[in-house]
């Protein structure tokens, strides 16, 4: 009897979740289900650091992040953030990375001048300007947690030129920053290494950046739900 209903309940669901799928499908949208007991405590996470810090990325693509640093701990290495901004998908991260060291990059200042035409018909220069001590004040209570103020890696990418990485999320939003911390990045990750980066699929200069950097590497481009994108060093 119990496992009639149970099906029943779960017939019914999926029944819902399609209705809404198929309202949600005008859009392209798509409602994805986190009720799994591992994922779900995950899902609670990150939904309520991104509501928290209004967070620009969604709560799928900080799912995704969370699996990514959970995916990376048996890998050797540090981990890096550019582009934190008011510090959600950092605190994310910082949740999940055990007691691995974790560098986080940005000016805190809003973006530089954007150099390529595509870019700049989105962004401008101080666009996304937060104050550094209100972030750094978010992770008072956070271990192994390191701070660098300044354009990467020009200004601020000595201080780690000698570390090796396991997981790095890039969230720089321009050609010119993402190929270069491409650059930077990638010959510092070990094998197995995770790379992830937010507009993949909505902002011409990082889908440009990437697609020019990865064209002679083995590493495919994974394109993720929401806009990011994923490779894994080979």
């Amino acid at each position: 009897m119990h496992g009639g209903l149970s099906k029943n309940l779960i017939l019914l669901q999926a029944k819902i979740v399609n209705t809404l799928n198929d309202i949600l499908s005008v859009k392209h949208a798509l409602l994805i289900q986190y009720n799994n007991p591992k994922r779900a405590p995950i899902y609670e996470l990150v939904r309520k650091i991104i509501k928290q810090r209004e967070t620009l990325v969604w709560v799928n693509e900080g799912y995704q992040i969370a699996q990514a640093v959970l995916a990376t701990r048996k890998i050797k290495g540090d981990i890096a953030e550019v582009g934190v901004y008011r510090g959600g998908t950092a605190k994310i991260i910082s949740h999940y990375k055990g007691n691995k060291k974790l560098h986080l990059f940005d000016t805190w200042e809003g973006l530089p001048q954007p150099t390529k035409t595509r870019d700049a018909a989105i962004h401008y220069k101080g666009m996304f300007n937060t104050p550094f001590e209100e972030v750094e004040a978010y992770f008072a209570e956070d271990k192994n947690v390191f701070f660098y103020k300044g354009f990467f890696p020009k200004e601020t990418g000595d201080a780690i030129k000698t570390v090796k990485f396991s997981y790095v999320n890039l969230d720089v939003d321009l050609y010119k920053d993402t190929l270069a911390c491409l650059k930077f990045f990638y010959p510092r990750m070990n094998k197995g290494a995770i790379l992830t980066s937010h507009d993949y699929s909505a902002l011409p200069g990082v889908y440009d950046a990437f697609q020019e950097f990865f064209q002679d590497k083995p590493e495919p481009i994974i394109e993720l739900s929401g806009s990011q994108a994923l490779i894994v060093k080979t």
